[in-house]
C-alpha cells in the first residue's frame, strides 16, 4: 500500500446520509487531485466498493475500518488508528476535537476541523485540560465559520494558533444552462429543525401556481411531510445519494436556503448556531447555477450578495420570500445575472479545489 501524506479521522460509518460526509470525501479527494495521498479511517460500515458508489472519491483516496467503542473510548481508539507505523509521517485531519487533542499530545501534526462551538462537546471540560499537555505547532484549527472563531474556546486558540476561516466547498455541478427544469422552486436538505422545511411547506402554500420540489430524509420530520405530500404543486422526492445531487439540483430553478433566524438542529442532533453557518445547500446551489433565495442573518450575507449572487429575504416573512421568487422568475435577465454570479462566486471562494489548497496553506504551518 502507498504510504499516505494524510490521515482523516472520521467519526461516522460510510456511507451515510449526513451531509458531512460528501464534504469529508470531498476535501480529501480534492486534497489527493493535488498530489497528496490520503487515508481515511471511519468506523466499520460498507464495503469500499459501496463507499466508491456513493462518493466517487479521487483514486488517491484509500478507505480503512475501524472498530470502535459507542462511548469516550472511541477517541483513543482512534487516535491509536492515527499511530500506526504506516502512518508514522502522515497529517492528522479531524472533525473531532478530542480526537485532535489526542493526536497532537502525542507529537502527530494535526489539523481540527471545527464546526460548532465547544460546549456542544462531549465531557469538553474534562478533555480540554489535556490541551495544557499540547506542544506549540502541532495543532491548527481550520474553523467553518466566523461565528466559531467568536465563541472559540480561549485555550484551544491558544494552542492551535489564530484559526483559518475555511467555509464549506461543493462539487463542480456546473449544470447546464440549456436543460430546462422540470420544478420552478427546490430544496435539498435535512427535515431537522431550523432547516426550513416548515417554512417552504408555507411558501408552497402561498403560491400554488409554482411547482416545488423537496429533497431530503422525510423520516426527519413525518407529521411536515405528510401535510407537504397532500399539496398538489409539491413533490417530495426523498433522501438524494450524493452521487445523485447534480440531477437533483438541474430540475428546478430557484433553491431555498430559508434557515431560522436562531440556528438549527435538535431531534437528536446538536443545536447549531445561525452565526456558526457556512452553508453547504447555498454553496451547491451556486456550483449548480440555481437562483438562490435564502434567508438574510449575517452567516448568509458574508456569503453572498442581495441581488448580486442571491435574493436575500426576510427569514420571519413569507411575503418577502415570494416578492423575490416572482422577481427572479418573471424577470428572466436578471434571474440569470444571479445565477451566473454565484457561479463565479464559486469558482472563486467555494470549490474543493479552493479548500484543499487552503487546507495545504494550513498545514504548511505545523512542524
Amino acid at each position: 500500500m502507498t504510504t499516505p501524506t494524510i490521515v482523516y479521522l472520521y467519526g461516522q460509518t460510510l456511507p451515510n446520509k449526513a451531509a458531512n460526509s460528501g464534504a469529508v470525501i470531498g476535501l480529501c479527494s480534492a486534497l489527493a487531485a493535488a498530489g497528496e495521498r490520503v487515508c481515511v479511517i471511519s468506523p466499520t460500515g460498507g464495503t469500499s466498493a459501496e463507499i466508491a458508489a456513493t462518493y466517487q472519491p479521487h483514486s488517491g483516496v484509500t478507505f480503512q475500518h475501524l472498530d470502535v467503542p459507542d462511548s469516550a473510548r472511541r477517541y483513543p481508539a482512534f487516535a491509536a488508528a492515527a499511530g500506526r507505523a504506516e502512518f508514522a509521517r502522515a497529517i492528522v485531519i479531524t472533525r473531532m476535537p478530542q480526537v485532535a487533542i489526542l493526536t497532537a499530545l502525542l507529537g502527530r501534526r494535526t489539523v481540527l476541523e471545527l464546526h460548532q462551538h465547544s460546549n456542544t462537546f462531549k465531557h469538553w471540560a474534562l478533555w480540554r485540560r489535556l490541551l495544557h499537555l499540547v506542544r506549540p505547532n502541532r495543532l491548527r484549527i481550520a474553523a467553518l465559520s466566523q461565528g466559531v472563531v467568536d465563541e472559540l474556546d480561549p485555550l484551544l486558540r491558544a494552542k492551535g494558533g489564530e484559526p483559518t476561516i475555511i467555509a464549506s466547498a461543493a462539487r463542480n455541478f456546473g449544470a447546464d444552462g440549456k436543460v430546462e427544469p422540470l420544478y420552478d422552486i427546490g430544496f435539498i436538505g435535512s427535515f431537522m429543525p431550523g432547516k426550513g422545511v416548515g417554512f417552504v411547506e408555507t411558501i408552497a402554500q402561498l403560491a400554488p401556481h409554482y411547482s416545488v420540489v423537496l429533497y431530503g430524509d422525510p423520516s426527519r420530520d413525518p407529521p411536515t411531510a405528510a401535510r407537504l405530500s397532500a399539496l398538489p404543486n409539491v413533490t417530495l422526492a426523498g433522501y438524494v445519494n450524493p452521487s445523485e445531487v447534480a440531477a437533483a439540483l438541474a430540475s428546478f430553478r430557484v433553491g431555498l436556503a430559508p434557515y431560522d433566524r436562531a440556528g438549527f438542529g435538535g431531534d437528536g442532533s446538536p443545536f447549531v448556531r445561525a452565526d456558526d453557518l457556512s452553508s453547504l445547500k447555498i454553496v451547491e446551489y451556486l456550483s449548480a447555477r440555481r437562483i438562490v433565495v435564502a434567508s438574510r442573518i449575517p452567516s448568509v450575507t458574508r456569503m453572498v450578495a442581495d441581488r448580486h449572487s442571491a435574493m436575500l429575504c426576510d427569514p420571519d416573512d413569507p411575503a418577502d420570500w415570494l416578492r423575490a421568487i416572482d422577481t427572479v422568475l418573471t424577470d428572466r435577465a436578471l434571474g440569470a445575472s444571479i445565477a451566473g454570479q454565484g457561479r463565479a462566486l464559486y469558482e472563486q471562494q467555494f470549490s474543493f479545489d479552493i479548500r484543499a489548497r487552503r487546507f495545504r496553506a494550513l498545514i504548511d504551518q505545523l512542524r
